[in-house]
């Protein structure tokens, strides 16, 4: 909240949030966060441009759903991609989540409304090998034209203004049964209009992810015209907003994972990582040796004797972590999750002698855990910092003098909004610290040619 409402103050203008973030929460901070900024500072709600994104079930809507299903009133053209990955863009899912997200914001109309990711149904058929290449596009237009209708009659009817497509896959390859078309979109949009009796479509902004690694918008030609233009050439000819986000977390093919175009501080000191493995195999050795055999064990699930092997795991996967957002998804997703349940469940499983054992050992054991995640954090860190110093020497000759002294992330953000035909660079600014560094770049002048940057980058091994 302190970070929007800084964001706001300091000249961002456009807010992007989705209906399933945060399981509809950003909304509602995005709502209280407007209304104490236009009460407290003057700011007007016609200076602010919203955008939600509508087409993910998840959390509560996931639920609603699937009692929906359960009752026999199902949402209509579901893509189940996978356990708990549902989508949907029909009128009837769209009319009860452009409700839940105008109350959620408190607006009256929403600036922009996106279908968020749609390819989804053409990951999903493609996985399935469902139909020719040919009969899924098909199907899927007919999908798009029947939301776009739908979104037609809510401009009419002053709920929305414009509205759009965010999509990860509209700057890829032709050939990629995946990608989706920024012409098909356009003359989807014609059709939709027609059917509404509008005289022009409303289909205004297109959104997708692009940043100093992944430039194929700037650099590759679109799919269907015909003409050989570029994603962001065929939006400046159909006077699209376009709107790029992932600006900072690049996915580089000439290396494995995410990249964080940023210089990421070290917030733990040196340990020696060896040793703290070592240690910390002795102590779960004891654990095997002395206290699993107390826990019962139904003949399911993880056995006791396997609850703690960090030692040998981490000591496994260490050589091929490549940096800290690889590190974060490994802590997040594998330690943490299993970690706490073991903790939470061990203890309701013991008495007596066996619980005193058991809190006595974890007490010596958890301080070495931490110990050990924190001096994996800051060599993954390294590696991270290292990968950042090399794109920083490849583009920094390409560049101002007095822009070189700036950060990477500025950097990064400046190229992008100094690239004809990006209208709008979405950053994550979740604290001040990133809205004063990414703020700083609003005033400064265009850079002329970017076509080096890119070229060069792409070029590179990183």
């Amino acid at each position: 909240a302190a970070a929007l409402g800084k964001a706001l103050r300091s000249g961002v203008n456009v807010i992007d949030t989705s209906t399933n973030y945060m399981d509809g929460e950003s909304e509602r901070l995005v709502g209280s966060v407007l209304r104490q900024e236009i009460s407290a500072s003057g700011l007007s709600r016609e200076e602010v441009i919203i955008v939600s994104k509508i087409g993910y079930i998840q959390g509560q809507n996931l639920k609603q759903a699937q009692a929906r299903q359960r009752s026999g009133h199902p949402y209509p053209d579901v893509v189940k991609y996978g356990e708990g990955i549902w989508h949907c863009i029909h009128p009837e899912f769209l009319a009860d989540q452009l409700d839940a997200s105008l109350d959620r914001l408190g607006l009256q109309t929403l600036d922009v409304c996106l279908l968020h990711n749609p390819e989804y149904f053409l990951s999903e058929a493609a996985q399935h090998h469902r139909g020719t290449l040919g009969e899924r596009r098909a199907e899927f237009d007919t999908r798009i034209e029947r939301a776009f209708a739908y979104l037609e009659s809510q401009v009419k009817q002053g709920r929305i203004r414009w509205y759009g497509v965010s999509s990860n896959t509209v700057t890829g390859e032709a050939s990629d049964p995946e990608t989706t078309s920024l012409s098909r979109f356009l003359d989807v949009a014609m059709r939709a209009s027609c059917t509404q009796g509008q005289a022009r479509h409303h289909f205004a902004v297109i959104q997708f992810p692009m940043n100093l690694f992944e430039s194929r918008a700037w650099s590759g030609p679109s799919t269907d015209t015909g003409q050989g233009e570029t994603v962001l050439q065929l939006a400046q000819r159909e006077r699209l907003a376009v709107l790029v986000n992932r600006p900072l977390n690049a996915m580089p093919k000439s290396a494995s994972g995410m990249m964080r175009l940023s210089e990421l501080p070290i917030e733990t000191e040196p340990i020696d990582i060896d040793k703290t493995l070592e240690k910390l195999g002795t102590l779960e050795h004891e654990f095997r040796s002395v206290l699993a055999s107390a826990i019962p064990y139904s003949g399911e699930g993880t056995k006791p004797t396997e609850f703690f092997n960090w030692a040998e795991e981490l000591g496994r996967v260490r050589p091929s972590i490549h940096g800290l957002e690889h590190w974060e998804q490994i802590e997040h997703h594998m330690i943490a999750p299993h970690i706490n349940q073991v903790l939470q469940g061990i203890p309701r499983l013991l008495t007596g002698d066996s619980l005193a054992q058991w809190n006595a050992w974890r007490d010596r054991y958890l301080p070495v855990l931490l110990t050990l995640l924190g001096g994996l954090r800051r060599e993954s860190t390294e590696k991270s910092l290292d990968r950042v110093r090399k794109v920083t020497s490849a583009i920094d000759p390409l560049l101002p003098p007095n822009r070189r002294i700036e950060s990477l992330s500025r950097k990064a953000l400046w190229i992008l909004t100094s690239t004809p035909g990006v209208t709008t660079v979405l950053n994550g600014m979740r604290t001040t610290r990133y809205v004063d560094d990414s703020v700083g770049v609003l005033g400064w002048k265009p850079l002329g040619d970017v076509s080096p940057v890119y070229e060069t980058v792409a070029k590179g091994t990183f």
